[in-house]
Order: C-alpha cells, then sequence, then structure tokens
C-alpha cells in the first residue's frame, strides 16, 4: 500500500547516497595514486561530475551513473596497477 510505497522511496534516496559516497571517495582515492601529468584535472573532473549529478533521483539514472562510475574506477585502477575489482563495496539497487 502507500506505505509501503513511502518506505521503499525513502530507501531508494538514502540507501543510494550512502553508496554514491562510498563510490565517490573510493575514485578520488584511486586518482589519488594514478601515475598521470594529467592526475589533478582528472580528479577536478570527477568532482565536478559527481557535483552535475548530486540531485539524480530516479533509480534507474542513479544505477546508469554508477554503472559508468564504477567502470571509471576500475579503469583508473587498471592504469594505476592497483587491484582489478571494481569495488569492495556490493552496489545492489535492485532490491529497494
Amino acid at each position: 500500500g502507500p506505505r509501503d510505497r513511502i518506505r521503499r522511496e525513502a530507501r531508494t534516496l538514502h540507501m543510494p547516497q550512502t553508496a554514491t559516497r562510498a563510490l565517490y571517495r573510493d575514485i578520488l582515492r584511486t586518482a589519488q595514486r594514478w601515475p598521470s601529468i594529467r592526475r589533478a584535472k582528472v580528479i577536478e573532473e570527477i568532482r565536478a561530475e559527481f557535483r552535475e549529478n548530486r540531485n539524480v533521483k530516479e533509480p534507474e539514472q542513479l544505477q546508469k551513473l554508477l554503472a559508468e562510475a564504477r567502470t571509471g574506477l576500475a579503469a583508473l585502477r587498471s592504469q594505476s596497477g592497483l587491484s582489478s575489482k571494481a569495488s569492495d563495496v556490493d552496489f545492489k539497487f535492485g532490491d529497494f
């Protein structure tokens, strides 16, 4: 009923923010170790992109953006010689 829908929406709005912050920090930590003369520029671009998308609330759009961010993290890790794991955090939004 309506209460279930409200609870689902509340979880959808809160949990992705937590997951997004964890992913954001992970990407920035990895970017700090990225061996490139463009490192500072790339870090600023990462911050700008997250700022631009900070108000996204649609679950499908949020999942798409987070998938793109995880792909970018995997690429950074690969180029940095770090773990090839996309993330140490499990991001699954289908349960909301």
